[in-house]
């Protein structure tokens, strides 16, 4: 990326936090629970989101198979035609299925080796941006309040937990690819929690 001037850096910084921030703000809006929790679907389709943004910037790594091991392919290797290669890519390294990439450790090491690698790469990468994500909700959530750490005692803490796990059982209901989400059966659970500790 090309600045004109720090004044144009500066303005095309201001364009990117801004535009992070309302990207948060969408986050806190849609996401039940955000940004303590996620419900599982929700952040599969982001993780989705972010390997497609990570294959568009990591480039392709070419290995050629020398003596049954995949090794960093120089540019003569990448000529010749006889030598046998991959390129390595985020669509390749995920095209495998996690039984096949489990089963590739014992029918083919170094493969697994140069694909995990790839795939490490890619899960820092997702995580990193759920996280950066997460920090900025809440400092958007923290606006205006104290700086100084608001602590609960221990009914207050379950009595938010229990709150945020409701409004992510209603959300997996709703979507209906959780048979486990029952909100009915959350709030007799809850109900038969605070029986037995108030007792």
């Amino acid at each position: 990326m090309q600045f004109k001037s720090f004044k144009d850096f500066a303005y095309q910084h201001a364009v990117t936090t801004d535009t992070t921030r309302d990207q948060a703000q969408y986050a806190l809006d849609k996401i039940a629970g955000f940004p303590e929790t996620i419900p599982e679907e929700i952040q599969a389709d982001m993780i989705e989101g972010y390997r497609l943004r990570h294959s568009e910037i990591k480039k392709p790594v070419v290995y050629a198979v020398v003596n049954d091991h995949y090794v960093i392919a120089t540019p003569e290797q990448v000529a010749n035609k006889k030598i046998e290669k991959i390129e390595m890519t985020v669509a390749y390294a995920y095209s495998f299925s996690s039984q096949e990439f489990g089963k590739l450790k014992n029918t083919n090491p170094s493969l697994h080796k140069v694909i995990g690698e790839a795939r490490d790469a890619t899960s820092t990468y997702c995580s990193n941006k759920i996280r950066e994500l997460k920090r900025i909700a809440k400092s958007i959530l923290n606006v205006g309040q104290s700086t100084t750490r608001e602590s609960f005692n221990f009914v207050e803490s379950v009595t938010k937990d229990f709150e945020k796990q409701e409004k992510s059982c209603k959300v997996k209901q709703t979507r209906g690819n959780d048979s486990t989400a029952d909100p009915a059966k959350f709030k007799l659970a809850v109900k038969a929690f605070w029986a037995t500790y108030n007792k």
